[in-house]
């Protein structure tokens, strides 16, 4: 091994060598975890909330990069019985609220997809964060994008968090798109 003297070292830069010296010690930890990643498949749940489709943005320009599949899922979170939702006027029958998802979803892929990117499109559903993760399995994907409305406190405690559920229960990595920056954690 060749001795390198202390101006030596200048020479080279002690940035290079003390790089250099960190990724020996980082690579064999990895055990080629980091090599190469592979999207060959992306789910993207949306509700059609603001974060919902802020993570569809997120997703479209990595299915872009990578060349990958991109699944857009909507799913209908059961209200009532049929009964109820024929003496309530408010609320749609299943079919139709199916069929508003599917075409708020084909105008949503129009307006901001590449139409080179590989596309499907469904409309589930079931309890969100169950049929998400279940989806995510059966379809083999390699990359789940979802929105967060990032809620705190009782709100969160109230509503949970479909982000935290699939994120828990997910068979691949998740990417959590916030819809605003964090308040600043005050000192």
């Amino acid at each position: 091994m060749k001795t390198v003297s202390k101006s030596n070292r200048r020479s080279i830069g002690p940035k290079r060598a003390v790089a250099s010296e960190r990724q020996s010690r980082v690579e064999p930890k990895l055990n080629g975890v980091c090599d190469k990643i592979h999207v060959k498949s992306i789910l993207v749940p949306i509700d059609f909330s603001a974060p919902s489709i802020k993570a569809f943005k997120y997703a479209a320009a990595f299915a872009e990069q990578f060349s990958a599949k991109l699944t857009l899922v909507n799913v209908i979170e059961p209200i009532g019985t049929p009964d109820f939702s024929a003496t309530n006027p408010l609320l749609m029958e299943n079919e139709q609220l199916v069929k508003v998802a599917e075409s708020k979803l084909a105008e949503l892929a129009r307006e901001e997809i590449d139409p080179l990117t590989a596309l499907y499109r469904q409309v589930l559903s079931g309890k969100p964060s169950t049929e998400i993760v279940n989806l995510a399995r059966n379809r083999a994907i390699d990359l789940i994008v979802i929105g967060t409305h990032g809620r705190t406190g009782i709100s969160h405690l109230l509503l949970g968090s479909t982000a935290e559920q699939v994120v828990r229960h997910a068979p691949c990595p998740v990417l959590v798109v916030r819809d605003q920056e964090p308040k600043p954690v005050q000192q």
